[in-house]
């Protein structure tokens, strides 16, 4: 069946009543009698009519544009796929409402290229941002600049201590350890020594060092465990694995493990090739990865700490963009509700994210690269 869907403006010649009216019944505002009210409601669903917010949005000015910079890492390579699906999701939500988001991430170990990102954005006339951050020295800095410039900042995952005057979407990281620790401790009455493997960004991020210190702190409330001394350093998948059977040859009373490296997909995997399914294993985010383990009870605890996947940045996209982002001009472009990729190539390069291709799609929308 073909349905015939009308503009407004044929709408207007068929029913014969001005657009100016056929408007304040759309927007339930101004005086309208009942009878032409119920002629129009009658038009617009025969018609079909749905209103093309996007172009009234342009025509009001009303395109908002928000800069998301975030860090890539090694250690929690699912932490960027799931912002992003979260950023898609606020584009499907909040895209006919004329928010556009810009995308530029950096890596964990260099985080002068978020400083240089967050430059190039405010020369794209950017000022709403939704900034994950691995250095706090940066940070201060980036927020310095931008609380002069009065800009909006949602900070995600991640915030400081002496953050007053801006947003924060994320967790408590220090109660995340505490609470990794009560559940070993109650899974292990019995007692038995437990193993702490720990990622070597602790030394620079200091939501590992509360989740650790944390669980430390807690674990002395459990006496009949052990934790034995902490291994530092961890990245590579063959030093977790190297360090994880070295704990299970050398401990023959190790009970648990609580795994800092966020790499609880490998350290299951040693596991399952050791036949020591009977070990505790908890640590940290739900990923995909890991979901058949989980199921397989083989990993006891993923403490869902992140935002709930898909949606890890739908919150702090959300947020920013209900705290009435500003909008910046977007000359000679598409009004279409827009994700677009910071070239890496050129600003930044020793970032791996690659220059997309001019109007190629995705479910959010036209990416464009950046001049």
């Amino acid at each position: 069946m073909v349905v015939m869907r009308c503009t407004l403006e044929e709408i207007s010649e068929i029913i014969g009543i001005s657009r100016t009216t056929i408007y304040k019944v759309i927007r339930n505002k101004g005086v309208v009698s009942d009878k032409t009210r119920e002629k129009v409601e009658q038009a617009l669903e025969k018609y079909h009519y749905v209103e093309n917010k996007n172009a009234r949005n342009l025509a009001m000015n009303r395109q908002y544009t928000i800069g998301y910079v975030g860090f890539r890492s090694r250690s929690s390579a699912y932490f960027s796929p799931e912002v992003r699906k979260g950023l898609d999701r606020a584009i499907r939500e909040f895209g006919d409402d004329g928010l556009n988001i810009l995308i530029s991430e950096f890596d964990v170990h260099n985080p002068m290229q978020q400083m240089a990102a967050v430059d190039q954005m405010l020369r794209e006339g950017v000022r709403s941002f939704v900034l994950a951050f691995s250095d706090t020295k940066v940070i201060r800095q980036i927020l310095e600049k931008l609380k002069k410039l009065k800009c909006l900042v949602v900070l995600l995952s991640r915030d400081l201590q002496e953050n007053t005057g801006n947003h924060y979407v994320g967790v408590d990281y220090y109660q995340s350890g505490v609470l990794a620790a009560e559940l070993l401790g109650k899974m292990l009455p019995q007692g038995g020594s437990i193993f702490v493997p720990v990622t070597e960004e602790y030394l620079t991020n200091r939501d590992i060092q509360h989740r650790l210190n944390a669980f430390l702190t807690k674990m002395q409330e459990f006496p009949s465990c052990e934790v034995l001394p902490v291994v530092h350093g961890l990245t590579e998948e063959e030093e977790i694995r190297r360090e994880v059977k070295g704990a299970i040859a050398k401990n023959k009373d190790l009970a648990g493990i609580f795994d800092l490296t966020y790499r609880l997909d490998v350290v299951a995997d040693v596991l399952r090739e050791e036949g020591r399914e009977d070990l505790r294993l908890t640590g940290f985010d739900l990923y995909p990865e890991i979901m058949e383990d989980v199921q397989d009870s083989l990993i006891d605890g993923p403490h869902r700490t992140r935002c709930a996947p898909p949606s890890a940045g739908m919150p702090s996209a959300r947020c920013a963009a209900s705290l009435r982002c500003r909008p910046s001009p977007r000359p000679n472009r598409s009004p279409c509700p827009t994700q677009r990729w910071m070239p890496s190539t050129s600003a930044f390069p020793s970032c791996t994210i690659p220059r997309k291709p001019r109007s190629a799609m995705c479910s959010a929308g036209t990416l464009w690269p950046l001049p």
